[in-house]
């Protein structure tokens, strides 16, 4: 289940149903984080699935970058960037495999992992672009971690260092 992030006075977060019933809807949202009490219909902006748009069930944390882009991927295997300020929506990656890890921003890059055993490159960036897809031939349900300039992810069977962080 994803974690809540703050960023500049704003709480962003993504949700939806638990996978073991089946497909469902989700929304990535932010709320004002010096608000109190009962925050229902009180977000900033939510960005819902609906009408080919929006998020679908999320198990993810979202990652923001230094100049403003919430990413985060959902369940169904898309990757989504939007405006952390208006939600407005930027681009859509879908990487075809389900996604039970979190997105990793690090070097102006998106990692991610998916369960059929890629790691996902992006460019952080409001315009799509992939970089690239490492195959690390077993499912990857853990997140990437940046450390000693180095991005680090674990599939279901070995750890791997894909490669070092420009700084």
């Amino acid at each position: 289940i994803g974690t809540t992030v703050i960023h500049e006075g704003l709480v962003y977060f993504a949700i939806g149903q638990d996978p073991e019933h089946g497909d469902g809807v989700g929304m990535l949202s932010c709320v004002d984080a010096s608000a109190t009490g009962d925050l229902s219909g009180k977000a900033v902006w939510t960005y819902e699935y609906g009408d080919g748009s929006g998020i679908g069930r999320s198990i993810s944390t979202p990652s923001i970058t230094d100049d403003g882009l919430v990413i985060c991927a959902e369940y169904d295997g898309d990757i989504h960037c939007v405006d952390a300020k208006t939600g407005k929506q930027y681009w859509v990656h879908e990487t075809g495999s389900r996604v039970w890890s979190s997105t990793l921003v690090a070097d102006g890059k998106v990692y991610l992992g998916t369960e059929d055993g890629e790691v996902v490159i992006l460019a952080a960036t409001k315009e799509k672009e992939h970089l690239g897809t490492i195959e690390l031939h077993a499912p990857i349900y853990s997140s990437a971690v940046v450390a000693n300039d180095t991005v680090y992810i674990a599939s279901q069977t070995h750890l791997y260092a894909i490669g070092t962080v420009e700084q």
